[in-house]
């Protein structure tokens, strides 16, 4: 027996009838990738015995996930699962019963509880069901939830800063959020626009060997910001951009680590991310480095944290709990059929000058 159907047990109080308790639960399988392409099910009576109900509700539930695109049934063979695309009908959603959307998000920081609760408030006002999927900076692990998310009956998806999600225009609206690189309906900060303003700022206080602690620049989103940082500094210096793996305190002060231990340190730095500029300023106090006497400090985003440590940090500003508003009202209207314009907005942010920089 499929271990995935061995502990299943039907809910015989439920609104949902038993033959569809049966194939919501044989599609979840499927599309979590517990049941591959080839796999075979049960045998009709096998499974009306475990579960107790009789043959003709299994065949039920079984002619539905054919009619689903899901399984073939084959003489002397039995029921298989057929391998298939996001784009086929094995994709067709499996109501929850509520109105639902999903948010995939980069990974679990800061930065995204104000988008968060944007999202939230607009959904709660509509009486729409959120869930939220964390998929670590992974396109791969992004692209696996997609159908995972469609099985289970999501209306439409908005997608923040991750790669790999693609569903060959056939599934649920999706609305984009910080994603540069993507057609379609995206919401964006204006990333070049923060990493000039960081730097010229920097600039203005005389520095003129700026360094740079980035997410990795093959980000889309981040290269948008380093590009705004490279026109600032007018001709960047390679040696003095420190690209880390993840938006992380650690990753902050691993980056200025290294540009610390230059021959030549930079006398600033621009911290492509609010964790990572949180950990520059760490690394810096374990180096008893006077910040921002003998190193100012900059960052993008801004967050409550920014303010409360020492020296209070400057920061750019992104209207995070707005461009969440935004991505729910278009996701909505995107399901209720309306046509959204324009198909890609960008929207301001603002330099938020605080004491890690020197006086102005």
């Amino acid at each position: 027996m499929i271990s995935g159907l061995s502990t299943f047990r039907l809910d015989p109080r439920s609104d949902i009838g038993i033959a569809a308790q049966i194939r919501t639960r044989i599609a979840f399988l499927i599309a979590d990738g517990e049941l591959s392409p080839g796999a075979r099910l049960p045998p009709v009576r096998d499974l009306a015995q475990q579960l107790g109900v009789n043959v003709n509700t299994v065949r039920s539930a079984y002619s539905r996930l054919e009619a689903d695109g899901l399984t073939q049934t084959k003489h002397g063979v039995g029921t298989v699962v057929l391998a298939a695309g996001v784009e086929s009908p094995r994709a067709g959603a499996l109501p929850l019963g509520v109105n639902t959307v999903a948010v995939l998000i980069g990974g679990l920081n800061p930065f995204y509880l104000s988008l968060l609760r944007g999202i939230e408030d607009v959904a709660a006002e509509q009486g729409t069901l959120v869930l939220v999927t964390d998929t670590r900076d992974s396109p791969e692990l992004a692209e696996a939830m997609i159908p995972r998310l469609i099985a289970r009956g999501v209306d439409g998806i908005i997608a923040v800063s991750v790669g790999g999600i693609e569903t060959g225009g056939s599934g649920p609206p999706i609305v984009y959020v910080d994603q540069p690189d993507r057609t379609g309906y995206v919401l964006l900060f204006d990333g070049q626009g923060a990493g000039y303003a960081a730097a010229r700022h920097l600039r203005e206080h005389g520095h003129e060997r700026i360094g740079t602690v980035t997410a990795p620049l093959s980000w889309p989103n981040v290269k948008e910001v380093y590009e705004g940082y490279a026109q600032a500094v007018d001709e960047p210096d390679d040696g003095l951009v420190a690209e880390v793996g993840e938006f992380t305190v650690d990753a902050g002060r691993t980056g200025l680590g290294r540009l610390l231990d230059l021959p030549e340190p930079p006398t600033a730095v621009f911290a492509a991310g609010e964790t990572l500029a949180l950990g520059a300023l760490q690394e810096a106090k374990s180096r008893k480095i006077g910040v921002p006497g003998e190193l100012a400090i900059a960052g993008y985003t801004d967050s409550p944290s920014a303010a409360l440590v020492e020296p209070p940090l400057t920061m750019v500003s992104v209207p995070t709990r707005e461009i969440g508003i935004q991505a729910m009202k278009t996701l909505a209207e995107l399901i209720r059929g309306k046509k959204v314009h324009p198909r890609r907005r960008v929207l301001d942010v603002e330099l938020v000058v605080r004491e890690s920089c020197g006086s102005h």
